[in-house]
């Protein structure tokens, strides 16, 4: 099984959980940790930390962090170097990804393939609206 450690600047996490509980429900095996202004990065390990104790029952862990080179997704891949499970960190978080993955985790069990979908998801979850207008087409038939 996979946990889902979601992880952001400010309360982008806790906003993820607000949205992604409006959406789909509560998802087991998930822990937002949200890096506050008061916080420095040795406090967002140990939340770190406290989170990964809440996931001991998983064997693998994604973690989502909002930016990538940000503290919260370099203290990630530091933890990542320091804990004895499978883990993938990925920066660039948004709301399709986190929906997408927090709804597929316990149905894929693979940690690569999950991180795979999730980079896919996050990236065709981005797009432009386009106005375009169409000619009006007359048809002999009224329709």
């Amino acid at each position: 099984m996979v946990g889902l450690i979601i992880s952001g600047h400010g309360n982008f996490a806790s906003g993820l959980r607000s949205s992604l509980k409006l959406i789909a429900g509560e998802s087991i095996n998930v822990e937002y940790v949200d890096f506050e202004e008061t916080d420095s990065t040795e406090t967002l390990k140990e939340k770190y930390y406290t989170s990964l104790k809440s996931l001991d029952n998983c064997d693998s862990i994604l973690a989502l962090a909002d930016l990538a080179g940000g503290s919260p997704f370099k203290t990630l891949v530091e933890v990542k170097t320091e804990i004895n499970k499978p883990m993938e960190v990925i920066g660039g978080t948004n709301l399709p990804m986190a929906l997408e993955i927090s709804m597929t985790k316990d149905m894929i069990d693979d940690l690569s393939l999950l991180s795979e979908s999730a980079l896919e998801v996050g990236r065709s979850g981005i797009l432009k609206f386009e106005f375009i207008v169409h000619e009006d087409v007359e048809c002999e038939d009224g329709i």
